[in-house]
């Protein structure tokens, strides 16, 4: 596979499955040859019928970090260099692993999230307890994510849930034992979101192996 290619998939994969990341792709490629196409046109590619292509699926109003930095990338080799492999996009926010064990650390990543600008709600619930800042809304929001989060995992270990809930968005993803809901406002940037709720991962350890 091209490797251009290859990282506009990967970094489709932190909002969407590999195999919808593949299809969004194939899409906005139009039946152009991946290994025919220059880094001008990639980055034009990925700015234009991507980002529409994605639009289509998630409400976002601009590229993922990720696809953002790659175009930039693109766009800044020399022309004589047109058909040099594809920059290595460099790791600028690490996947963060967290102890779901340690009230701390549940209690530090779910502050975290309710200071992202646009934010609502957010609720974290692990095997070992529940944290969760809830604003305006009431407790009743809790047991609503719960059953939702048990509902899709029924169907099959699901990587991200977005719908819209009332006049937010909210996005839904398993975390260790249990799960992490964030809810925003609709102007909130969900890319950004999406991105950095990708990035968190429990700590494989004790009870969670």
């Amino acid at each position: 596979m091209d490797r251009t290619a290859q990282k506009i998939i990967e970094a489709l994969s932190q909002v969407v499955s590999p195999l919808a990341a593949s299809s969004l792709l194939k899409r906005a490629l139009g039946g152009q040859s991946p290994e025919a196409l220059e880094p001008q046109r990639w980055a034009e590619l990925i700015e234009g019928p991507l980002q529409q292509e994605l639009k289509g699926i998630l409400p976002m109003s601009g590229l993922l970090p990720e696809l953002q930095q790659l175009a930039q990338q693109l766009k800044a080799q020399p022309q004589s260099s047109q058909r040099a492999q594809a920059p290595t996009i460099e790791a600028t926010d690490l996947t963060e692993y967290v102890n779901l064990q340690s009230e701390q650390d549940r209690h530090n990543l779910v502050l975290e999230m309710a200071r992202r600008e646009g934010t609502l709600a957010v609720v974290l619930d692990s095997g070992y307890g529940q944290e969760y800042r809830l604003g305006t809304h009431k407790e009743n929001l809790v047991g609503l994510l719960s059953i939702a989060h048990r509902l899709l995992d029924r169907k099959g270990r699901y990587r991200v849930f977005y719908t819209v809930f009332r006049e937010a968005q909210l996005v839904l993803r398993p975390l260790g034992q249990g799960y992490l809901a964030v809810l925003t406002r609709n102007e909130a940037n969900l890319g950004q979101l999406l991105y950095r709720m990708g990035k968190i991962e429990a700590l494989q350890m004790g009870a969670e192996q």
